[in-house]
């Protein structure tokens, strides 16, 4: 059957197909090589072409009809033809003698479907060609591992920043907040602007509540800003207002892990502040980074009630949870912080260290605490300068009056 859209130029032996209108995501859209040879071409023809034309890198060899035999490779070609009397034993050979056997898809196969065909060669390193057919075996185009994984780095990279996009517009690097007795100051630090850190500040006209949460999640990338997307969603539509936190952690955890099955899993602090009792109410998922500033001392809080108790979120189903309570002082200011705080390191590879932290957190305090917050972040900073920031890092401060 012959091909109609082929155009030969004149006294040529090398010759090109208009490249085919592909729908997207088809695997037609990543030919390279639309050149072609018949099996009777000799070598020697198809050299001098070659070598008046660098930008062919392979070439199928296809039949009258235009049904694929094979490819040449100019590389290996001339590899062939530039060992001791290359030319004299292959130049008067033809395209059929010298082609290498490919391996056929059909142009319209789905990209994702062909790359899972050809999975363990895009894992060699080594630059493999395939051929492309339509519905009648005829010729299409070549394209090679090269092709496929320059496709699936870009596409990677646009889901990296769409992911980013969504990211910042859910959790903002700074975040500030007062209500009649609560003083609220966040900042938050994300590895490359995508990442697992997150914060939700959920008020709540029960009890004159005020939630401030902060999670974690294991990993980085665009699987973890999935989980947070996730749990954003679950708070901005969830009732707090009818229902209470335990209920909503209870389904949170549950649908992390029906979802990822275990896979993935998020520390996290969830804490409850009455504004009018004073009363703070402690959630901790495998978090245990929160502390009580009070009378110039930064005291951890363990408390006996949570203290090994609540697995991180996501790592099995539970039917409840535990908590645990404070009474809180005029004054006292609670920080809870993700582990991308203390575990930065330095050139030397120590630690910023909690110890540093609450040094810098006592030294720096005042009343406006976005500017102790600052000081913060500036010395981490400057601590590991000009080591790279190895995770997100998310700090949370309330201050109740």
């Amino acid at each position: 059957m012959a091909n109609t859209t082929s155009t030969l130029v004149s006294k040529r032996v090398i010759n090109r197909l208009f490249e085919p209108a592909c729908a997207r995501f088809t695997v037609g859209m990543l030919i390279s090589s639309v050149y072609y040879v018949y099996l009777d071409t000799t070598i020697e023809k198809i050299v001098d072409e070659l070598s008046n034309n660098d930008k062919i890198f392979a070439l199928a060899v296809v039949d009258k009809s235009m049904q694929v035999s094979g490819i040449i490779i100019r590389k290996d070609l001339f590899d062939i033809l530039g060992r001791r009397f290359g030319r004299e034993l292959y130049y008067n050979k033809t395209a059929a003698d010298m082609l290498q056997k490919v391996q056929l898809f059909d142009y319209t196969m789905h990209i994702f479907e062909c790359s899972k065909l050809i999975e363990k060669d895009l894992l060699t390193g080594v630059q493999d060609y395939y051929a492309l057919v339509d519905e009648n075996g005829c010729y299409k185009g070549l394209f090679s591992t090269k092709d496929m994984l320059i496709f699936l780095s870009r596409l990677t990279q646009i889901d990296i920043e769409q992911a980013k996009r969504v990211i910042n517009r859910m959790i903002k690097k700074q975040y500030e907040l007062k209500t009649k007795r609560l003083t609220v100051s966040i900042r938050n630090e994300l590895v490359q602007d995508i990442g697992g850190d997150s914060y939700f500040i959920i008020p709540s006209k029960k009890e004159n509540q005020l939630i401030v949460a902060i999670c974690d999640v294991a990993g980085k990338g665009v699987a973890a800003s999935m989980i947070t997307t996730l749990i954003n969603g679950m708070v901005t539509t969830y009732d707090f207002n009818s229902s209470d936190i335990d209920t909503f952690l209870v389904h949170l955890n549950n649908y992390i892990f029906s979802t990822f099955e275990g896979e993935k899993f998020v520390t996290a602090c969830f804490m409850v502040f009455n504004e009018d009792n004073g009363i703070l109410t402690l959630y901790d998922f495998g978090h245990s980074m929160t502390y009580l500033y009070r009378g110039n001392n930064v005291y951890k809080l363990a408390l006996k009630e949570i203290k090994d108790c609540n697995m991180p979120l996501g790592i099995q189903k539970i039917t409840a949870m535990h908590s645990g309570k404070i009474n809180l002082e005029s004054g006292d200011t609670i920080i809870t912080i993700t582990d991308g705080c203390v575990e930065q390191r330095d050139v030397n590879c120590k630690e910023y260290g909690i110890q540093r932290f609450n040094k810098v957190f006592v030294s720096s305090y005042s009343d406006d605490l976005a500017k102790t917050l600052h000081a913060i972040m500036t010395d981490i900073q400057n601590f590991r300068t000009p080591y790279p920031q190895l995770d997100d890092i998310t700090i949370a401060c309330v201050r109740y009056e």
